[in-house]
């Protein structure tokens, strides 16, 4: 039976000029990846703080209508955003309407808000 030559095809090619390209890549790709995962983070909280800060409007509109007191609702939007918040107060005869502005943490290279706004009217009785 005859035997099989082997054909060492791999020994006989160039050395391949590519290697090290993945890495070169990676490190490349991986800075953008972490600063567009941070971007979406703070954009996140941007969101979050901007639905919390609504409700502490709201919060602060159902505080006024019942108290009739602009110290109390500022009191009741605090505690619920936690932290310390602007408000004001407009108020007609039959309507208060309420502006919450609350505080956002910066984010990378400062490009979400700084600072957002909620907002709720409440009737007066």
């Amino acid at each position: 039976m005859p035997r099989k030559k082997h054909c060492h095809w791999l020994a006989r090619l160039p050395p391949r000029i590519d290697e090290g390209s993945a890495t070169a890549e990676f490190a490349v790709v991986l800075p953008s990846v972490i600063a567009i995962a941070g971007l979406v983070l703070a954009l996140g909280r941007a969101v979050t703080v901007s639905m919390d800060c609504s409700s502490a409007a709201s919060a602060a509109a159902r505080e006024f209508v019942v108290t009739g007191d602009r110290a109390a609702a500022q009191r009741m939007a605090s505690a619920v955003m936690e932290t310390d918040v602007t408000i004001t107060v407009r108020q007609s005869e039959q309507l208060a309407h309420i502006r919450v502005t609350c505080p956002v943490l910066p984010g990378p290279m400062n490009l979400t808000p700084m600072q957002v706004v909620g907002e709720s009217t409440a009737v007066v009785q």
